[in-house]
């Protein structure tokens, strides 16, 4: 008997022979540290063919079950994933996760006291863009009280049975599911201090990202609001101050941001995995995303929504966010007060 499940949702439209190759590597890995292996895949007949005559020894590969429906074909993945998992623990992630042996044993112990784990992702390599990201992390920590984004989690197959599907017309799904779960009354391990590698993605992929995760945020109104503001204020103080106070107001949010990035790799354990000096990279990160945030406006004016594969989707966030993140932030404080 295995002692989790590890589910993989993925959809390529072309197939990518070293990718596919690494990932089959990869799950001989999981496999030997004792997960049973499920992708489901979402690719094309011939990608999805070609990926079988790869995987279909290192994992159990399957295709989406269509009787989901959701706009997220990603997560009609997740939903055929749980039903068809063998275990009651279960492990989902992005592509571009990498658990090792070590952190399996440590997600399967907490799954003994919790109905879901939310881990926290350290990058690496650390090409420059994966610097940036990595301030982003940092900044997400000193702000969040459950800490940053992770692009993996781990639950009771039986709890997701339980509470039901959660919203998968949405673009930030990686956050919905764990408030669904958190608005549903699960437990929650909000593991800080616990770190899964995470791949950067290539450059191109990167910058292709970049207005996307700007448009999930597009629901948190005041966080938007700030990114939409920046620019403005700097052109302001450009304009009533010159060079020089153009220069003060470049200064003083340069200042902030790397405040901020300290603040977040002072938090926990955080400076074991993401190298203090990454702190310096926030300032570029907070000019990416004000840029970022006025090409999602632009989508978003143009077309009423974001591209995501073949469809266009309206929401950045869905029905279990507000809620779901006021459950989870009274959550981790109660268990910060312990």
């Amino acid at each position: 008997m295995k002692r989790c499940s590890y589910l993989l949702p993925i959809r390529r439209s072309t197939f990518a022979p070293t990718e596919a190759q690494e990932l089959a590597a990869y799950f001989q890995t999981l496999g030997a540290a004792g997960c049973e292996v499920i992708v489901v895949d979402g690719s094309p007949e011939e990608v999805f063919a070609q990926h079988d005559q790869l995987w279909s020894t290192a994992c159990r590969h399957e295709p989406v079950d269509r009787r989901f429906g959701f706009m997220n074909d990603k997560v009609n993945g997740v939903h055929t994933g749980v039903e068809l998992a063998a275990s009651e623990k279960i492990i989902l992630a992005d592509d571009d996760i990498r658990y090792t042996a070590a952190d399996v044993g440590t997600i399967c112990e907490l799954l003994e006291q919790f109905e879901m784990v939310r881990p926290q992702n350290f990058l690496s390599p650390l090409p420059w863009w994966a610097r940036m990201e990595s301030a982003r992390m940092l900044i997400n920590r000193a702000t969040l009280r459950t800490g940053d984004y992770p692009g993996t989690c781990a639950f009771r197959r039986s709890t997701m049975l339980r509470i039901g599907h959660y919203d998968g017309d949405v673009l930030f799904d990686n956050e919905e599911i764990v408030r669904h779960f958190a608005r549903a009354g699960a437990t929650i391990d909000y593991a800080l201090d616990f770190f899964v590698q995470k791949h950067p993605p290539a450059l191109r992929k990167w910058k292709e990202q970049r207005p996307r995760q700007a448009y999930e945020d597009f629901g948190l109104r005041a966080k938007t609001a700030v990114f939409l503001a920046l620019p403005i204020v700097v052109l302001l103080s450009a304009t009533l101050g010159g060079l020089a106070g153009f220069l003060t107001c470049l200064l003083v949010v340069s200042i902030f941001a790397v405040a901020l990035a300290c603040a977040g790799g002072a938090r926990g354990e955080a400076s074991e995995f993401i190298p203090p000096w990454i702190c310096l990279y926030a300032p570029l990160w907070i000019a990416e995303r004000c840029f970022s945030t006025y090409c999602a406006l632009g989508w978003f004016l143009r077309y009423g929504g974001y591209p995501f594969g073949d469809k266009l989707l309206t929401k950045g966030i869905g029905r279990d966010w507000v809620e779901g993140g006021r459950v989870a932030a009274k959550s981790a404080e109660q268990r910060r007060k312990i």
